[in-house]
């Protein structure tokens, strides 16, 4: 009878253990969970900790394969150095607005997890960064005039033919340069030649981008309605703003059809749906199979949950107490085989969490790479800045589990250790042995 008792005392105890084993790892992880996956600050925080918002101007929208879209985000408008491209999207899309809808994101997903919403509603708002546009181009076009050279001119008393003629030819180069976004590095100066002698370099070179084949009509209607405001700084000789005014006219069209492009990839409200976005540059997922696969992870996190972090902590609670009471009256064995299941799996868990502390990043960083190689259309930038996000949330997702797993490694010592000196507890429990 005795050695039955002992076989059944043995096989109930290592039943326990394991209960207790998986309460507690559940709990590590549900705790993780609510306290870091379930809340907006860990994203916010994380992402603000990686420089995003920086790296978003400075790698991002810089990138090769990005620079035709950000090209677009500058009305097509030629700026050649890297810096001026940086500062003008800071001004087009401030950083401030970029961290607020992004914010707002993480919070839209984040009830969605919670099922506070029923679908998924990641998206970046680009309207008002697309309102800004124009007003941020043509000062920039406005600063690169201030800095042409003036080149000298003769005064042309005659109003000679063919000097004037080919200065009207250099100022309808100009224009049409201005047309396609580009400014030039020289001007001939109007100051030095004389008013009637202007107006007829003004006449010519209208009359010719009038009548150039090359222009569309938008520009050529911009022309004709703004000939009053060009002929102005023309006939008072004010070369710069002849080249201001005529910028307004000539590349206004070219930054309308930027815009629209832009805005041919935005759904309702001028909004970027992330989701849409990443289902065209992975072309082995569609942006339904996305939205199933989110789906079915909100489920999985749902049932989670709903099984609750108190819940699994009871089966550790449970589990010891029940082994305990298994071993009674003997309170050697009610202190020892519990502190043992306990010192067991928190020292187990522990060096688990440490082991996976140094091998998440090298994971995930492969991982990664694996990824990006398969879907060859996502810029590189995005996925370097993306896997650098990714590595944070996994260290510090295991970051947390580490004190749990101590308090519990300590709490199994004490009555491991405990249960050799139960000679001084018996006088104060009678019942037991």
């Amino acid at each position: 009878m005795g050695c039955l008792t002992s076989i059944l005392r043995a096989g109930v105890g290592l039943v326990l253990g394991v209960v207790i084993f998986v309460g507690f790892l559940t709990y590590l992880i549900l705790s993780n969970v609510s306290d870091k996956l379930l809340t907006v600050e860990f994203y916010t925080d994380t992402i603000a900790a990686e420089d995003t918002y920086n790296r978003i101007y400075d790698k991002v929208l810089v990138d090769d394969e990005l620079l035709e879209k950000t090209q677009e985000f500058l009305g097509d408008i030629q700026v050649v150095d890297h810096r001026d491209i940086v500062d003008l999207l800071r001004e087009i899309i401030p950083p401030a607005y970029i961290q607020t809808e992004v914010e707002d994101a993480i919070e839209r997903t984040i009830d969605y997890i919670n099922e506070d919403a029923e679908e998924l509603e990641l998206y970046v708002n680009l309207g008002e960064p697309l309102e800004n546009v124009k007003d941020v181009m043509f000062g920039y076009l406005d600063r690169r005039i201030d800095e042409l050279e003036m080149e000298e001119t003769q005064g042309f008393p005659d109003c000679t033919p063919d000097p004037i003629r080919g200065l009207a030819d250099r100022y309808v180069e100009t224009f049409q340069g201005l047309a396609e976004g580009a400014v030039p590095e020289s001007i001939p100066s109007l100051k030095q030649i004389a008013t009637p002698c202007r107006a007829i370099v003004f006449k010519l070179a209208f009359g010719s981008l009038v009548d150039d084949t090359s222009l569309s009509d938008e520009v050529k209607q911009n022309l004709k309605d703004g000939k009053g405001d060009l002929k102005l700084p023309f006939a008072a000789g004010d070369t710069l703003e002849v080249l201001k005014v005529s910028a307004r006219i000539m590349a206004e069209p070219l930054m309308d059809d930027a815009i629209a492009r832009v805005s041919e990839d935005l759904g309702a409200g001028d909004r970027l749906d992330l989701i849409q976005q990443i289902g065209e540059w992975n072309p082995e997922r569609s942006e339904a199979q996305l939205r199933d696969d989110i789906d079915k992870g909100r489920d999985w996190i749902a049932k989670a949950s709903n099984f609750g972090d108190l819940t699994s902590l009871l089966m550790v609670i449970g589990g010891s107490v029940a082994m305990g009471l298994v071993f009674f009256p003997a309170l050697s064995g009610m202190l020892r085989w519990p502190g043992l299941a306990l010192l067991i799996t928190g020292a187990f868990l522990f060096i688990a969490v440490k082991v996976a502390e140094s091998e998440v990043s090298d994971r995930l960083t492969y991982a990664i790479e694996t990824s990006a190689d398969k879907v060859s259309d996502i810029p590189p930038s995005v996925t370097d800045l993306g896997g650098d996000i990714l590595i944070s949330f996994g260290s510090q997702l295991t970051e947390g589990c580490v004190g749990p797993t101590l308090t519990l490694l300590v709490i199994g010592v004490i009555l491991f250790v405990s249960s050799f000196f139960t000679i001084i507890l018996k006088r104060f429990i009678p019942f037991v042995k």
